[in-house]
């Protein structure tokens, strides 16, 4: 009986460590590629994880949606907060009815960047090094390096690090 309230002491206590180590084991050979120290921070869901590549030290948290239809490339110590939406995959409203076909368009976060909580990155999307995106943001055009930036759809807000 003490050895079962041990192990559930550990288990409830440490369980997020242990169970945040074996998420990114099972992420580490779905993903094409996982950088070294790189994280997996809560249940995720990704469409098509053999298109994700992860730099280094880099962390995706909870609630994270990836569809991967195409490529999306994450730099070394990017932070993804929890709840952001990475799509690769749209549809292409230029054409009507039936003729409406899926398309898709890679996506690339460069090194450092970091993508607060419900951001939303659409496709063909590249942020810049060390970027920040704010909550909440509807990235639709590119991101240049070293800026803050808000809003739906994303603008530039300010540059940051000078």
């Amino acid at each position: 009986m003490r050895q079962i309230k041990r192990f559930l002491r550990f288990w409830f206590v440490k369980g997020t460590i242990i169970s945040n180590k074996i998420r990114t084991c099972y992420f580490h050979y779905l993903f094409k590629e996982m950088g070294h120290g790189s994280t997996i921070g809560g249940r995720i869901r990704i469409y098509y994880p053999e298109n994700v590549v992860t730099g280094k030290n880099s962390t995706i948290n909870e609630g994270c949606i990836f569809n991967a239809s195409d490529s999306i490339i994450i730099g070394d110590n990017v932070h993804i907060s929890p709840g952001v939406i990475i799509n690769t995959g749209y549809l292409n409203y230029n054409k009507f009815g039936e003729g409406r076909v899926h398309e898709k368009k890679p996506v690339v976060i460069k090194d450092g960047a970091w993508l607060c909580s419900g951001a939303i990155i659409n496709p063909g999307v590249t942020i810049g090094r060390n970027s920040v995106v704010a909550a909440g943001a509807v990235v639709t055009k590119d991101i240049p390096e070293n800026v803050l930036a808000v809003g739906i759809p994303a603008v530039v807000k300010s540059k940051i690090g000078e």
